[in-house]
């Protein structure tokens, strides 16, 4: 007798109080020198795909900086279907990992960049997005099947930004194209953006900022740059990995002794 489907609903994935907080999926957005790999460095048991030279000065582990995108697939595989102890894995950083994913598609199809005419009109962009797609399976074997935090790190520019209800204003973005962005931040649970501590400080007709080297996590959605939150986290919590461990897990009731992702 085939088991109903109904009689498969669930209302929400299990917690167990007893055990550490179940895994995370996470994007960190910043500009150059926040100390986003400091963060993913201080995740439990980090290990690092480097699509950038950016941890020379970090103690962390990481595989051979990645030349190609098929080294990046390789080192996910190795993760996914290996037998290993790391509890995580950070990707440094979407940004430059993008831009190996741009030539191998290139490479793959026979095109001598994306504007090619070869290419035909958003050919380019479909492949680049199955590219990710695959990417992100990857990943995605190492969270669920693996247990894995997987934390994304991924440079801002300030670019111009459309709002349908306002005239256009300049907003902090992800610097891979908009096809990837969004890839990413619909992939995530958590969207985050870390920046310094601003304080607007006025002189007369004239105002300046001022930032005192205070970081912040910021967790939701704002005029000047993009986050989310699967869960009710604070708006605003410390840069620093266990400061958002803190916070996952009060947002998932467990004991502060639990607070420890993975």
């Amino acid at each position: 007798m085939t088991l109903s489907l109904l009689n498969q609903v669930t209302t929400h994935r299990e917690i167990n109080p007893d055990v550490s907080m179940p895994p995370v999926r996470m994007n960190i957005q910043g500009t150059d020198g926040i100390g986003k790999s400091t963060f993913g460095a201080n995740a439990p048991d980090s290990i690092f795909i480097q699509a950038e030279d950016g941890l020379s000065f970090i103690n962390a582990a990481r595989f051979p900086q990645a030349n190609t995108w098929e080294e990046i697939m390789e080192q996910v595989r190795t993760l996914a279907m290996e037998e290993h102890s790391y509890k995580t894995v950070v990707l440094d950083t979407t940004d430059a990992a993008a831009k190996l994913g741009e030539a191998h598609v290139c490479e793959k199809n026979g095109w001598s960049s994306a504007a090619d005419p070869k290419a035909g009109y958003g050919a380019f962009y479909v492949a680049e997005e199955n590219a990710w797609l695959n990417l992100l399976n990857g990943l995605n074997v190492c969270f669920q099947q693996r247990g894995m935090n997987v934390i994304l790190l991924s440079h801002v520019a300030s670019k111009a930004y459309k709002d349908p209800e306002l005239e256009p204003y300049d907003r902090w973005e992800m610097r891979c194209n908009k096809k990837v962005n969004a890839l990413i931040k619909d992939w995530v649970d958590f969207n985050l953006f870390a920046n310094y501590e601003t304080t607007l400080i006025k002189d007369g007709q004239k105002a300046r900022g001022v930032s005192y080297g205070n970081r912040g996590l910021f967790t939701k959605f704002a005029a000047a740059y993009d986050a989310k939150s699967r869960l009710d986290l604070p708006s605003k919590i410390e840069f620093s990995w266990q400061a958002f461990a803190d916070a996952y897990g009060a947002a998932l009731g467990l004991p502060t002794n639990n607070n420890e992702a993975a």
